[in-house]
């Protein structure tokens, strides 16, 4: 018979998408490629892994970015360790080269619309290629680099 007071055993099961145990809820994980991309860019099959987590662990990289705790079976972790590591997506992408990214896709977005028009690409080609020239000096000064990730158990 239980007692009243008696402890209970949770397992958590391995998580490392970011589903059903609050890091992301029923819309998914909250950051995607390290928050480069959002809920909406999933997709729809929500794959959820059903082993029980050995430990909690969080991916690092040499720069200082920190990705969220996750929960993961012995299995994930030798799979994100070999899969998913290869960059940290903040040190690939900072801030203004996801500025950049973005208004690359804008300044393409505005040479298809104004060909489709019959007007004039030049000005939409010319921004596209300043803007594409600003994303290159930020690789070649450092800015935008490859920085592994190194993932270790937390618990």
């Amino acid at each position: 018979m239980d007692s009243p007071g008696a402890p209970a055993v949770h397992l958590l099961r391995c998580n490392p998408y970011g589903h059903s145990t609050g890091a992301g809820g029923d819309r998914g994980p909250k950051h995607l490629m390290g928050g480069l991309y959002g809920p909406q860019y999933e997709g729809g099959m929500k794959w959820q892994c059903q082993s029980a987590a050995d430990g909690w662990y969080v991916m690092t990289c040499r720069c200082g970015h920190k990705g969220q705790r996750m929960p993961l079976c012995g299995p994930h972790v030798l799979e994100i360790g070999r899969r998913q590591s290869s960059v940290c997506p903040p040190c690939a992408m900072p801030p203004r080269a996801r500025e950049l990214h973005e208004a690359i896709g804008r300044a393409r977005s505005a040479i298809v619309s104004a060909h489709m028009m019959g007007w004039s690409t030049a000005e939409a080609v010319s921004r596209h290629e300043a803007l594409a020239v600003e994303m290159t000096e930020l690789y070649h000064r450092g800015i935008i680099h490859r920085c592994p990730l190194i993932l270790s158990e937390v618990s």
